[in-house]
């Protein structure tokens, strides 16, 4: 299940769309698992057995679908169906998806309701897609006469039984996978194993695509020929640890033109000074340095036309960074030691940054702004795992099964597994921490067991800040009372959700910073704060607010304003108050000023 293309169909008539399901959706399946080139694809990857059904996953946009409430497709899917309604023509839904995802093949009426003068809506907005969009394949379907001059294969006459729309479909779709750029885009998606179900990731896949077809021309046009000075392609690919940037710079590769020249990876681990990012970088002349017995060409040169990838790019030294800019600035450079030669660089720049170090060093200021408006000229961010529970679910069921085979057993994961696995923040390293957990589990019981539960999987989770449990040493203080009132107001540790998790995490990163504790005793702490001493605060302090007015309580930027203030009251000044709030004198004394002015 590597490839997942989406299919769209445009009417302004639900009755219309709600017909599709399910004789369509059917002989849509049945189609393209006989299709072999389609289903080769789709089952890319696949261990080796015998080929499963095309399952296709329906969404509706626009109106509410009673059929399609009933329809139910058996997870992981294959491919996604959008049945959109547009009223007026205006196609608002129909853009935002086209932008969303990677569409392979849109279907819309000809006519719409609000056709003024003869004008064919549908026509004008295939031909827009087309444009704007050249991988996608537009289809037309009406009661009406095909419009002269439009190709007789992408026309479909309404009222046609469904074998005959899902036939054409299918034919639209093999020529999608015929573009060279989404063959090689869906081939590389496979190779790499990037098993993903969430509608989330599969935008960051179309937004990537979208900038390979914008950044990969591997040739120059007639006007940029004669140069003046032009910035190279540069792309920065943002995201935790362990979520897949290394290869989607291989597929950014594999979607532009520039897949036909190599593609040179530079680790910024390795370019510790300026001498060897220079020599490894840009190359070095004989002679340039001790141990230089040859010429050597460097990364730049080797990838021609292809793409340079400097991964870990936040590990870059800052002295270096002036080179680098000078570099993304126009793609000049010289070889190391033989400054009087310039060269010109034709390839592309992909740096992978992990999100919190980068976002350290640039508050740091140790990275001139120049710098960091030059790298970050496009910026496409890496949702984590944590936030794609289906990702969760399909790894986890991949990894099993892959995992197992290797083992010469065939072992699967039970529900309860799957929903234990949702509740991990994944804040180590995302996809590379679930195959810890899925291999070392799998390691252990794969000979007495052929169904992993959660019990079998939970003694290898990791122990993260967020899920370490207090001693009960520490709760002794803690009144029956109190745990009531807790139990009341916050949620056990078992029902809080990904994001209640997250903060847990962040909570404990901020107390490990602000005070000199390691991280599990920051748990502790937390779950403290958390489960005993802030719970019974919530209500009181809620209750102050709505003192004045219950109804309109006063709102909280204005009451966190309001407790500063009472806070320096209390404690005497600015000055006194420095110690105690840990915020300089001088910035409590022109906060204040600030808000009596205004």
């Amino acid at each position: 299940m590597p490839w997942i293309p989406h299919l769209m169909v445009l009417d302004d008539d639900p009755r219309v769309l709600d017909s599709l399901v399910p004789s369509f959706v059917d002989d849509l399946g049945r189609g393209i698992a006989r299709h072999r080139a389609l289903s080769e694809m789709l089952h890319r990857g696949d261990l080796p057995g015998p080929i499963g059904p095309i399952r296709i996953k329906v969404s509706a946009h626009g109106y509410e679908s009673d059929r399609l409430s009933a329809y139910r497709h058996r997870p992981p899917h294959q491919i996604h169906l959008h049945l959109v309604r547009e009223r007026a023509g205006r196609f608002d839904l129909a853009r935002k998806l086209l932008n969303d995802q990677l569409f392979g093949v849109v279907v819309s009426d000809l006519r719409f309701s609000d056709d003024v003068g003869g004008l064919r809506a549908g026509q004008l907005f295939v031909d827009e897609t087309e444009r704007t969009h050249p991988e996608i394949e537009g289809l037309l379907y009406s009661a009406y006469p095909r419009p002269e001059g439009f190709p007789a294969e992408r026309f479909v006459r309404k009222g046609a039984d469904a074998a005959m729309l899902a036939e054409t479909t299918i034919a639209a779709l093999a020529r999608h996978l015929a573009d060279p750029a989404v063959n090689a885009f869906a081939v590389a998606i496979a190779d790499q194993g990037m098993i993903y179900q969430s509608d989330s990731f599969g935008t960051t896949l179309a937004q990537l695509f979208g900038l390979a077809r914008l950044l990969g021309s591997d040739t120059l046009t007639p006007k940029s020929a004669i140069r003046t000075r032009r910035p190279l392609p540069c792309l920065l690919l943002d995201g935790e640890s362990g979520t897949g940037k290394r290869g989607l710079a291989e597929l950014f590769h594999a979607a532009s033109d520039r897949r036909k020249s190599p593609m040179a990876i530079a680790s910024c681990n390795e370019l510790t000074n300026e001498t060897l990012l220079r020599s490894i970088l840009f190359g070095h002349k004989r002679g340039a340095f001790t141990d230089a017995r040859e010429d050597r060409p460097g990364l730049v040169a080797s990838a021609s036309r292809g793409v340079i990838l400097l991964d870990d790019f936040h590990r870059l030294p800052a002295q270096c960074s002036a080179i680098l800019h000078s570099f993304l600035e126009d793609g000049e450079f010289s070889r190391l030691g033989e400054e009087e030669i310039r060269r010109h660089s034709e390839a592309a720049v992909v740096m992978t940054v992990e999100t919190q170090p980068w976002l350290d060093r640039r508050k740091s200021g140790e990275l001139p702004l120049a710098f960091l408006a030059r790298v970050e000229r496009l910026l496409l961010t890496v949702p984590p795992l944590r936030d794609r529970p289906e990702d969760i679910e399909a790894q986890a069921r991949w990894l099993t099964q892959v995992v197992s085979a290797e083992l010469g057993a065939e072992v699967e994961l039970a529900n309860d597994a799957i929903e234990g696995l949702k509740q991990i923040p994944f804040a180590e390293s995302n996809s590379r921490e679930l195959r810890n957990v899925i291999e070392r589990a799998l390691y252990r019981h794969s000979r007495e067991t052929e169904l992993l539960t959660w019990s079998h999987l939970q003694p290898f989770v990791i122990a993260s800040p967020a899920t370490a449990k207090p001693a009960a040493a520490v709760m002794t203080t803690t009144t029956t009372t109190t745990t009531t009132t807790i139990a009341s107001t916050e949620p056990s540790s078992a029902a809080l959700n990904d994001w209640q998790w997250r903060l847990r995490t962040l909570a404990v990163k901020i107390l490990t910073k602000g005070m000199t504790i390691e991280a599990p005793e920051a748990a502790k702490v937390v779950e403290i704060l958390f489960d005993q001493m802030l719970p019974p605060l919530w209500e009181p302090i809620q209750s102050a607010r709505g003192t004045i007015d219950p109804r309109v309580p006063i709102p909280l930027p204005v009451w966190e304003d309001l407790w500063r203030i009472y806070a320096v009251s209390r404690l005497g000044g600015p000055s006194p108050a420095e110690r105690v709030l840990g915020i300089p004198a001088n910035t409590l004394r022109q906060w204040i000023n600030d808000r009596e002015a205004r």
